[in-house]
């Protein structure tokens, strides 16, 4: 089964910023790429996060989103794999929020490849925040069952560390 997980930084400040941009693109991924940052360049593309930001009035709210999404050897095999399918879960995101993509290869029950991404809540064409609420979590969820065709489970980890599993379980949509 596919993983899905949010990691919830609501109340997080700069130096979290600082981190969460920096994990998928700074080190340990064996493939990278960003979306309106600077992707070769943590400092700068955390510089990039800070400025829409602000542009937009955001700078007090949630500063980014951070999303792993865990691939069974079955559905991604190689980091190229994983990178593809990363991208085209988070497509409709990308199109309008900053982020900055990593996949990283460990070994993890039956995953080997894992993308993390990192999300900026802000829409860069309308100001807008997006939200870690149900209806975008499920959404992603979804998305990353019909991209992969396979069940994904959802698992959201709280700003206090403890988790909470998604009862549903995400199927791919039957092409009609």
């Amino acid at each position: 089964m596919e993983t899905l997980k949010v990691i919830l930084h609501t109340n997080g400040n700069d130096k979290c910023l600082k981190n969460v941009v920096n994990y998928p693109i700074g080190k340990d991924q064996v493939l990278k790429e960003g979306f309106g940052i600077d992707a070769d360049n943590p400092r700068n593309a955390y510089e990039q996060f800070k400025i829409a930001a602000h542009f937009w009035g955001n700078e007090n709210k949630t500063p980014v989103f951070h999303y792993v999404t865990s691939y069974t050897e079955e559905t991604a095999s190689t980091p190229e794999q994983a990178m593809e399918l990363t991208k085209a879960i988070f497509k409709p995101l990308t199109d309008t929020h900053l982020a900055g993509i990593g996949i990283h290869e460990k070994q993890r029950d039956e995953c080997r490849y894992h993308g993390h991404t990192a999300m900026s809540p802000t829409d860069l064409k309308s100001g807008e925040m997006l939200y870690a609420d149900n209806t975008t979590n499920y959404g992603l969820a979804q998305r990353m069952a019909d991209v992969t065709g396979k069940p994904t489970q959802l698992i959201v980890r709280k700003e206090d560390g403890t988790e909470w599993i998604c009862k549903q379980k995400f199927v791919p949509h039957e092409d009609e």
